[in-house]
């Protein structure tokens, strides 16, 4: 009898080959689902830009409706608001030590809470040139005949240093990404 039992004992037991190759399968689902997660993150991350871009749309419509104009939002289209530097970590919408903070509370566009990226808007009057994006593929303005805006979004959300942009205007209905997840 101890024979029989020893060998039922042999032949339910794994052997050491078969448990590595179990740990090695959970480990690399275990790495693509980091993977996954990840993106999934990051790609949340962006989505924050795009979804503010279509609230200063919004905003900018509101007011050239009581106004007649659109509002010029960042004074030289080149500090970003909330900050300047942009990076992986969120940063609060309000900060009042901003040159354009009091114009963006008058325009009304403002996020739930912290944002990653920094947000330029430009506005002018018929005849006027709208400013050049700091996108890689730059949209070719037409001749303004008509109150406009322009509006653009900085980000580095996983913080690697390379830029991701979110851009919208008065001129088109789309809201162009470059470097989503960036």
């Amino acid at each position: 009898m101890r024979i029989s039992t020893r060998r039922r004992a042999e032949q339910r037991a794994f052997t050491l080959l078969e448990l590595l190759t179990v740990v090695t399968i959970v480990g690399i689902l275990a790495t693509l689902g980091l993977v996954a997660y990840r993106r999934f993150i990051t790609s949340s991350k962006s989505s924050e830009a795009i979804y503010m871009v279509g609230a200063i749309r919004a905003s900018q419509e509101s007011y050239r409706a009581e106004t007649l104009q659109y509002l010029d939002v960042s004074v030289g289209f080149s500090n970003y608001y909330p900050t300047g530097s942009v990076g992986a970590k969120k940063t609060g919408w309000d900060l009042n030590t901003h040159p354009d903070y009091a114009r963006w509370r008058q325009l009304g566009a403002r996020p739930d809470s912290g944002v990653y990226y920094g947000y330029i808007v430009g506005a002018g009057v018929a005849g006027g040139v709208p400013p050049a994006l700091h996108i890689a593929n730059k949209p070719t303005w037409p001749t303004t005949t008509e109150p406009w805006y322009v509006i653009e979004a900085k980000g580095d959300v996983d913080g690697d240093g390379t830029y991701s942009w979110v851009c919208g205007s008065s001129f088109t209905g789309e809201i162009y990404v470059e470097n989503q997840g960036q």
